[in-house]
This record gives C-alpha cells, sequence and structure tokens, in this order.
C-alpha cells in the first residue's frame, strides 16, 4: 500500500502544478462565479482498495477514482461537494475462481484460478462536510449512487491470460455511504485548499449476481483522495493563515 501512497503524492504534486492555469481558464470560461469565496471547481483523485462481502479469498487491489466537483460554503463551518467520478475503477483479485463462458472446454482450462477484476462505473455523491472552529480538519458524510460501466475478469491459466467480460455478471447500479475525514492544507499549494481525505465507503446493494458469487456481495472500500481546487492567486492568499507576528 506505501508504494501506492506515494505514486498518488507524486501525480497530485505534478498536476498541482497546472492549478495557476487551470483556474484561470475556468474563470475566464465560466466567469469569476466558480472561484469565489463561497464556489469553487475542483479536480477529484482518489486511490479506493475494495472490497466484496461473502466472497471467500479475495485480496484487494488498488482502483482509481477521477472527477470534477462544485465546492460551495454554508457557512463558517458547513461545505457541500456535490461531485462526480466520470472514472470510478473498483479492482480486486479473485484467488479462487471459475471462468464463466458458453465455452466448456474453455472453462476446464481456467478453474479453481486466480482472476483480477475491475468493475468500472461513475460515482455521483454529494458530500456535507463540518470543519472544526480553529481546526483544519473536516469530516463529513455523503450518500453514493454508482451506474455501471463495464466490467472484465482477467484469469490466469496453463495456456496464459484470458480476458473475459463480465458485465452481464454485476448489477446495474450500486448506492452506499461515505464516511469522509479530511486535512485542509492552507500552507500547501500556495495555499490553493488542497485537501488530503480518508474516507470508507459502504454499499447497501447486491453486485455480483448469484451465478458468478452467491450470496449477497456488498462493495465496500478504503481510499486516499485528493482535492485539488481551482482558484485564482488572489483567493488562494484568503485562503493563508496570518504569519504570526515575531515579539523581537
Amino acid at each position: 500500500m506505501k508504494k501506492y501512497t506515494t505514486f498518488l503524492f507524486v501525480l497530485v504534486f505534478s498536476i498541482s502544478q497546472l492549478s495557476n492555469a487551470q483556474a484561470a481558464i475556468v474563470a475566464m470560461i465560466f466567469g469569476d462565479k466558480v472561484a469565489s469565496e463561497k464556489f469553487n471547481l475542483s479536480m477529484e483523485i482518489g486511490v479506493p482498495f475494495s472490497s466484496f462481502s461473502n466472497v471467500d479469498d479475495l485480496k484487494m487491489k488498488n482502483g482509481v477514482n477521477f472527477g470534477i466537483a462544485g465546492n460551495l460554503k454554508l457557512s463558517e463551518n458547513w461545505y457541500v461537494s456535490p461531485t462526480v467520478y466520470f472514472l470510478s475503477k473498483r479492482t480486486f483479485q479473485l484467488n479462487n475462481t471459475d471462468l464463466h463462458s458458453n465455452d466448456e472446454y474453455l472453462n476446464s482450462l481456467y478453474m479453481n484460478t486466480r482472476a483480477k477484476t475491475v468493475i468500472s462505473y461513475t460515482d455521483l455523491h454529494v458530500l456535507f462536510s463540518y470543519q472544526l472552529t480553529d481546526s483544519n480538519f473536516r469530516f463529513g458524510l455523503s450518500p453514493q449512487v454508482s451506474f455501471l460501466g463495464k466490467a472484465k475478469g482477467t484469469y490466469e491459466g496453463t495456456e496464459g491470460e484470458l480476458t473475459q467480460k463480465i458485465t452481464d455478471f454485476v448489477n446495474k447500479t450500486d448506492y452506499g455511504v461515505i464516511a469522509n475525514v479530511g486535512y485542509f492544507l492552507r500552507s500547501g499549494h500556495e495555499g490553493k485548499g488542497i485537501i488530503f481525505n480518508l474516507r470508507y465507503y459502504q454499499g447497501f446493494t447486491d453486485v455480483l449476481k448469484n451465478n458468478f458469487e452467491a450470496g449477497k456481495n456488498k462493495s465496500s472500500y478504503i481510499a486516499l483522495h485528493v482535492s485539488l481546487p481551482f482558484l485564482t492567486d488572489e483567493l488562494a492568499s484568503k485562503n493563508k493563515k496570518p504569519e504570526p507576528v515575531s515579539e523581537d
């Protein structure tokens, strides 16, 4: 997990270097209202580690979330962020599974084997957050609904790897709730308010159909997540905490 965390931070640092130009472009296209003290847009990047209930021999793998959010300041402490992840991949490895195809001979070659499985969604959620007074910590909850895009499994066998489309074995929607703990980094990114998040998602629906995995397979994941606001330098300076006054 450590190497994926390092990769996330390197990716965030690289993307954040482009934020000045992005903020200027966003303000130019949409006007100052999308880069104000009350509202801004942000790029959302996350690395989820997914699991499913009632699935034996499952190993969590890192996926990816990528999208955009609108961030609205409701009061001094309360915030709301409608978010869409255009790319949301939940990845896991099945260590003792079978190929499910219409070819019985092919199925016999890929029995009791390992398969890396990727389920791709479009996620929609609305995060309600409370920031403690005189603190950089935010705590939030959000409902989430996910719409299936595609799903595939890559099976290992004596004949080599075989990739199969498994969209027909996955239900079309998933919904659940996100619990989030965020840290608002005022001093970083020239004060443009990077938010580092640790979040947990718990789904309420059966994701995998019974002809693929028996039982009710509820989705869950732990994610490392970063929010990169599109803010201008002027607004960024307002986000910075004042330097302490020296008594010397």
